[in-house]
Parts: C-alpha cells; sequence; structure tokens
C-alpha cells in the first residue's frame, strides 16, 4: 500500500511540474529530442549491449545474400559479413573451406540461420532487462527534479549549484555503474554457453564437410575449449568425449548427439538466465541505495540546513 501511495504521489508530482513547465522550455525538448534520436540511432549498432540485436539482425539480413552468393557460386570475402559474435567467425571458417575445397556448405545455413534467432531474442530478454531497470532510475530521478523544482519555486528555497551539480553527478554515475555491472554479470554469465556452442557448431559442420579427424577437433577446439573447462558442462563434456571416442573406434558420426547438446547447453542458459535477472535486481536496489537515495537525502539536507539559518 504504501509502494502505490509513493507511486501515485511521485506521478502527481511529475505531472505537476510538466505542466509549469514554460513555453520556451518545450520548444527547446522539442528540438533536442529528434537530434538525439538521430545520433542514439546512428551509434546504436557501436553500443555494447544496446547494439547486439541490431548486428544480430544485420547478420540475419546476411545470411539470404551469402545463400545466392553460394548459389552463384561468387566468392564471399569474410569483410561482408557482419560481426555478431562466434557466429561470423563460423560462417568465416565455413567459407574459407568451401573457397577452398569447393565442398558444398548450403545446408548448414538453415540450422546456423535457426541459432541465430534463437540468439537474438535471448538477446531481446537481457536488454529488456537492462532497459527496465533504466527506466526506473530515471522515473526516480524525473521524480526527485519535480520536487527540487517545485520546492524552490513554491518556498523559494535557493539552489546551491554545487548540491545540484552533486545530484546530478550521482545520478549519471548511477545508471553508468549499472550499465557496466549488467555488461559484467552478462559477460561472465552467458559467454562459457555461446563459446560451448559454437565450438560445437564448429564441431559438426567441419565433420560434415569431411575434413579430417585431427583438424576438426583442432580447430574447433571441442577437447580443450569451454565445453570441458567449466563444471556445469561436465556431463555433456563427458558425453562429448565419448562421441569423439566412438568416432574414432567406428567412424560413426556423432552428429545427432552433438544436435541434442546444443540443445541442452540453450536450456542451461535459460535456466541461468533466472539467476542473472535476480542479480540485476540486487544491482537495481544497490545502485537506488548508493546513487539516487543519497543525491535525495542530500538536496533534503540542504532544505533542513537553509531553513536551519534562516
Amino acid at each position: 500500500m504504501t509502494t502505490i501511495c509513493f507511486s501515485l504521489f511521485s506521478y502527481a508530482l511529475l505531472l505537476l511540474t510538466i505542466a509549469k513547465l514554460p513555453e520556451n522550455a518545450w520548444d527547446y525538448l522539442l528540438k533536442l529530442v529528434p537530434l538525439w534520436l538521430t545520433i542514439l540511432k546512428q551509434q546504436k549498432k557501436n553500443l555494447p549491449l544496446i547494439g547486439e540485436i541490431d548486428r544480430g539482425k544485420d547478420l540475419l539480413i546476411a545470411f539470404t545474400e551469402c545463400e545466392a552468393k553460394i548459389s552463384l557460386g561468387i566468392k564471399i570475402l569474410p569483410s561482408s559479413i557482419p560481426q555478431y559474435k562466434f557466429y561470423t567467425n563460423l560462417l568465416e571458417q565455413l567459407f574459407e573451406t568451401h573457397r577452398r575445397l569447393g565442398i558444398g556448405i548450403k545446408k548448414f545455413i538453415p540450422e546456423i540461420r535457426s541459432a541465430l534467432i534463437q540468439d537474438i531474442q535471448f538477446e531481446k530478454k537481457v536488454i529488456d532487462e537492462l532497459f527496465s531497470g533504466i527506466l526506473q532510475f530515471l522515473v526516480i530521478a524525473a521524480t526527485t527534479w519535480s520536487f527540487v523544482f517545485l520546492s524552490s519555486s513554491i518556498v523559494q528555497i535557493p539552489l546551491p549549484r554545487f548540491t545540484l551539480f552533486v545530484m546530478i553527478g550521482l545520478q549519471l554515475s548511477g545508471i553508468a555503474v549499472f550499465f557496466q555491472l549488467v555488461k559484467k554479470v552478462k559477460s561472465r554469465t552467458f559467454t562459457k554457453f555461446s563459446k560451448a556452442i559454437e565450438e560445437l557448431y564448429l564441431f559438426t559442420s567441419l565433420l560434415e564437410i569431411g575434413l579430417p579427424l585431427n583438424e576438426i577437433l583442432q580447430r574447433s577446439g571441442i577437447l580443450q575449449g569451454n565445453l570441458v573447462s567449466f563444471k556445469i558442462f561436465e556431463n555433456l563434456s563427458d558425453r562429448m568425449k565419448k562421441l569423439v571416442a566412438r568416432l574414432k573406434e567406428t567412424g560413426l558420426s556423432p552428429r545427432d548427439e552433438a544436435q541434442e547438446i546444443i540443445r541442452e547447453i540453450w536450456h542451461l542458459q535459460e535456466e541461468n538466465f533466472q539467476k542473472f535477472t535476480k542479480i540485476v535486481q540486487v544491482l537495481k536496489f544497490s545502485v537506488l541505495a548508493f546513487f539516487f537515495l543519497p543525491a535525495y537525502f542530500l538536496y533534503l539536507y540542504s532544505i533542513f540546513k537553509f531553513f536551519m539559518e534562516q
């Protein structure tokens, strides 16, 4: 009940402040917003985390072009493949093998495209978590500044520039710290899954192409990479080692079993996403406690000090 009342009060305060904005302020904002949106759109693909989805979509579009070029026998240059996670490296290796040996790789494209679509959908979920936190911070910051300007105009309280500067610094620092922490937690939580999936896709693709087993193992890193390095993959890596041993002894392809292992890794990643969201919630609370609340209390202290000096 207290949370609902506080939210209603915050929104009412924010709306009241917006209503009191002078016309010249609205004109300035209307000119500034399109400019910022244009800059953001131009630089979005280069941004960490936020640009991941756009880079993935660019690669998804490039799949169609690559298929057409393969059908026409046109050479695909590595520079023409958009950069996105391990998929770019995987495609470059497959296209290079196709160029050197002339072996058809068109059958691998739909499979990799399907994985890419699943990956982009996962990235959207991560970005949603990031944006939800930043949106909460912006609402709290807007509420704080609404209180600052209304109190100063109604009670005629002077606004110390140093105090306002520190408040802005705390709030901007909080958003920046939250962004960097989410980025770091995302990398530590999910990079191992991407690397393990990359190793498996490269292994199965090179295996189907027909390269020597030793070269496949070396290029894919399936027996010394992330799949065998992390405890979370212990059971899966043991299965993969047995499949490789069976391949050496009988020549029986482990492609279907490897695809099943890939699906299990995707499932493990989804399970870890739940842990990731809980960590993000803790980060939100920490940023609010150490950056946004101190900014609010700093202004309350300046008000208290002002009345004590009267």
